[in-house]
């Protein structure tokens, strides 16, 4: 009895060993009400990355419904069943389907019941509109369906909703996705928010701006956009250009240029790119003017130069001339008085 009940247990624990540590392929549909993640959602910020538009009786906030917070946005409006609601997203990377990949949408409020989801399919040069969902009665607060695998390449989604399960046909969504497990990075385009404000941080668990970098920044190109009036007006005849007299009283007095920063000041607040070089930019113009100003006055005065030298010159020659005369004068003087 002993052995047989050994074997029994024996086989008990095999059976649970089997079942803890079995794998089995499967997901679980993401939404308001599941712990599924989108780390593989090709749809994160769709609205900033794809090209996306919204079209018939309602519309909804664009950009929670990429967010991946699963806050849901609602429609003010309701859906017109003849003119429905329709989301269009395109310009989505080119992946097959592989083993496959799943397209939904998930809500707390307003569920859509009626509704169809739609991929433009660039297999093979198919380029055709394929249903991959014609659902008229979901109950669930969320649905997910299944693109076939490996025979579907789709460029283009469209979501078209019908009807939902408010009584005034409302519609609301927390979240659309598209889960390609080979299409897309773990939270592909994605940016972290560290606080309450929005703002992210580099290195820094404590951003005070909407982006900031503890450390160095490496860019090919930066380009800062700004509403700082380009300074061009230091080019109008009614500029006031200040004296280097002036200037240099000033630097003398702060040690800085006039609207510059102190290093104090900088060490305090740092540096607004857009500013300081628009307004070193000023600087430079103000410079350009003072030589040109300089340049005129050099013009001035070599043309004044010029005309003392003629000047002197035109004097030169009367006096060479009087010279020639006195000279003429005291030989003719010394001839009369030899003759006496």
């Amino acid at each position: 009895m002993m052995n047989i009940k050994m074997f029994f247990i024996f086989m008990f624990m095999m059976n649970v060993n089997l079942f803890v540590f079995g794998q089995t392929e499967a997901i679980v549909p993401p939404s308001n009400r599941s712990f599924s993640s989108l780390e593989k959602n090709v749809l994160f910020f769709a609205d900033k990355r794809f090209k996306v538009t919204q079209s018939g009786s309602a519309t909804l906030d664009l950009p929670t419904l990429f967010n991946g917070q699963f806050f849901p946005t609602y429609s003010s409006a309701s859906i017109n069943t003849q003119n429905p609601y329709v989301l269009l997203i395109e310009d989505i990377p080119l992946y097959h389907a592989q083993e496959g990949a799943w397209i939904g949408l998930t809500t707390r409020y307003y569920m859509a019941t009626k509704f169809k989801i739609e991929v433009f399919d660039v297999n093979d040069g198919a380029n055709q509109w394929r249903t991959i969902a014609d659902v008229s009665n979901n109950a669930a607060w969320h649905y997910m369906a299944r693109i076939s695998p490996g025979s579907i390449c789709p460029s283009k989604i469209r979501f078209t909703i019908y009807n939902t399960n408010d009584t005034q046909n409302r519609l609301g969504i927390s979240e659309l996705f598209y889960i390609q497990p080979e299409g897309a990075k773990a939270y592909d385009g994605l940016m972290v928010q560290y606080n309450r404000e929005g703002n992210v941080g580099i290195g820094t668990n404590s951003p005070m701006a909407k982006l900031a970098v503890e450390g160095n920044i490496l860019a090919n190109e930066i380009k800062v956009k700004t509403d700082i009036s380009v300074p061009d007006y230091v080019f109008e005849p009614d500029y006031e250009l200040k004296s280097l007299e002036e200037i240099a009283d000033y630097v003398k007095a702060h040690k800085h240029l006039p609207e510059i920063p102190s290093a104090k000041e900088v060490r305090k607040d740092g540096l607004d790119l857009a500013e300081i070089n628009l307004l070193l930019l000023k600087k430079v113009e103000e410079l350009t003017l003072y030589a040109i100003k300089q340049n005129e006055e050099l013009k001035h005065q070599n043309i004044k130069f010029c005309h003392q030298e003629s000047f002197l010159q035109d004097q030169l020659r009367e006096i060479q001339s009087m010279k020639k005369q006195n000279t003429l004068l005291e030989q003719r003087i010394n001839q009369l008085e030899s003759k006496k």
